[in-house]
């Protein structure tokens, strides 16, 4: 798979596509009633892949997510890589989204393991409003001494987790 089968992969997730959740929870370990959940209560998907945004747009009730989706078969990745160009989209979409009273959200897909292979990350300030608490749930990425962002898997939220989150009745 490459990097925008990936991005598809993450939509259909928080979309609620049922077979795409069904195989999630299953490698994810989510309860039935969790995988109900995630199917009967989605969120409004936006793609923008390719352009000059983030990958996806995520709206449901109260939260907003500007999600930025990362892949890689290494444990981390480092933004100082692909001649600082991921470091200085960071930056943007960070100014972007703090305009808007938002944060940014890195959906960080590592390869081959047999657990939830999906982890969350954060940046930007904190936001006002509920958004508050999504943004305290989400780690943000490790700086290198040059100052740039790291993703490490390991240390990132992992994504049943927030949907158990956000799910909570």
């Amino acid at each position: 798979m490459n990097g925008s089968s990936y991005e598809r992969e993450l939509a259909n997730i928080l979309s609620g596509d049922p077979a795409i959740v069904g195989r999630y929870a299953k490698r994810a370990m989510i309860h039935p009633d969790g995988v109900e959940i995630m199917i009967n209560h989605p969120f409004f998907i936006v793609r923008a892949a390719g352009s000059l945004g983030a990958d996806l747009i995520a709206l449901r009730d109260d939260v907003s997510l500007i999600i930025e989706v990362k892949s890689s078969s290494r444990d981390s990745l480092t933004f100082s890589e692909s001649s600082g160009q991921r470091q200085e989209q960071a930056e943007r979409l960070v100014r972007m989204s703090e305009r808007a009273g938002l944060f940014l959200t890195y959906a960080y897909r590592i390869k081959n393991t047999k657990e939830d292979p999906w982890r969350l990350f954060c940046l930007g300030k904190e936001p006002e409003g509920s958004m508050r608490f999504i943004y305290r749930l989400l780690p943000r990425p490790a700086v290198t001494s040059g100052g740039n962002y790291k993703l490490t898997w390991k240390d990132g939220f992992k994504l049943s987790s927030f949907l158990s989150y956000v799910n909570q009745e």
